[in-house]
């Protein structure tokens, strides 16, 4: 019965060895996620948030041709956070992160985390996350 099944059907069997090639293909297609993209997101950047507890918040960056970035942010913390006094008060430090061909992850040192992608038109479009806070944001670009 068995025998007769593979005989009867030999399009079948033919069609998901093809479709298992093609997938073969497609899957090995394409940098690794993890290569630095071909977009650079150096500038001055700004979004009024809210955003995982911040407003008014700025980030100037400098990416690397490896894809890594640094810079500075600045952004004012809201009240609930107690992260300074008075409350609300502005905070700033610096930034590190990686412009990959996947993703734009950026660690505002001391504040949150943004993971995003960059946008036609000078848009960071992604979101803002901090302990267990996480909300969308969009940064312009100055």
């Amino acid at each position: 019965m068995i025998r007769r099944f593979g005989h009867r059907f030999p399009f079948s069997r033919a069609f998901g060895i093809a479709a298992v090639a093609l997938v073969s293909v497609t899957v090995s297609c394409g940098p690794p996620l993890t290569d630095p993209a071909t977009s650079n997101v150096s500038g001055t950047w700004f979004a009024a948030g809210p955003a995982a507890g911040f407003t008014n918040i700025t980030v100037t960056l400098i990416q690397s041709p490896d894809g890594t970035i640094s810079g500075t942010y600045s952004a004012t913390s809201d009240p609930a956070l107690q992260l300074c006094s008075p409350n609300p008060c502005n905070i700033s430090s610096t930034i590190t992160g990686a412009n990959t061909v996947f993703q734009v992850f950026l660690d505002l040192n001391g504040a949150a985390q943004f993971t995003g992608q960059l946008l036609q038109g000078g848009k960071l479009k992604g979101a803002m996350s901090r302990v267990d806070l996480t909300q969308p944001i969009e940064f312009t670009k100055s």
